[in-house]
């Protein structure tokens, strides 16, 4: 897994019925949300992105972590950014800093990330907990910093095509980096999808995730879809929350 964020919450979302399956500890920060986000809200989404980027966008230099904790809060998704149906998840909002990589053994963990001046995660999901996504944005305290962060991100990702959570029991398969020709008006992107077939109890799952991470500068952008038992849509709806987040900048 690539840098990861520290993940969707275990417990049920708000307003939502009784829990599904649990969800995915990795890319929390760690699947298609077609039937929410529609094909149309989706390629519209990209579209107003790539035009605002490509008029500047409104990208501001923050150099202390309180302007930083502002631009995350203006820039990371919430709920109605996803689409009709997505709803906080228990743990909403995350500003640990800290990501989620593999070490050697491809035990998956937590790691402080260095010259971060301030981080968001924001956490949705629909009610049933069958998808889960997060948006999250880093601010560092120069490009250098973000630069060293998604190259970790793309070797870790590369590193092991199996990868198993050093807290748990849960399990990754089929680790791999991918092509997503929207990801335009980045510096430089990473890619990651995978399969999770157990969860942290040691029991068979199902999810499958898309994380794609995307820098401007000193700013990390990061989403994270997961969805149960298909793939189908996970990458158009992450692609188009990066680049939302990347045209409010």
């Amino acid at each position: 897994m690539s840098t990861r964020p520290h993940g969707p919450p275990h417990g049920p979302l708000h307003g939502g019925a009784k829990p599904g399956p649990p969800v995915p500890r990795r890319r929390r920060w760690w699947r298609s949300l077609p039937a929410l986000v529609g094909a149309g809200a989706v390629v519209v989404a990209i579209a107003v992105a790539l035009l605002v980027i490509s008029m500047g966008g409104g990208r501001q230099d923050v150099g202390t972590p309180a302007a930083a904790r502002g631009l995350a809060r203006r820039v990371t998704l919430s709920p109605s950014d996803w689409g009709a149906g997505f709803v906080r998840g228990a743990a909403y909002e995350n500003t640990e800093m800290a990501q989620g990589l593999t070490d050697r053994n491809c035990a998956y963990l937590a790691q402080p990330i260095a010259g971060a001046l301030a981080a968001l995660q924001r956490t949705v999901g629909t009610p049933d907990r069958t998808v889960v996504a997060y948006a999250r944005l880093v601010v560092y305290r120069d490009a250098a910093s973000a630069r060293a962060d998604i190259a970790r991100l793309r070797a870790d990702t590369d590193h092991c095509r199996t990868e198993h959570d050093a807290a748990g029991k849960a399990r990754w398969e089929d680790v791999h980096a991918v092509d997503v020709p929207a990801l335009r008006g980045f510096d430089e992107v990473a890619t990651e999808e995978g399969h999770r077939v157990t969860d942290e109890k040691g029991r068979t799952a199902d999810n499958y995730y898309t994380y794609l991470s995307g820098r401007k500068g000193k700013y990390l952008m990061q989403s994270y879809v997961v969805r149960t038992a298909k793939r189908d849509g996970n990458r158009s709806a992450a692609a188009a929350a990066l680049s939302l987040m990347l045209s409010r900048l």
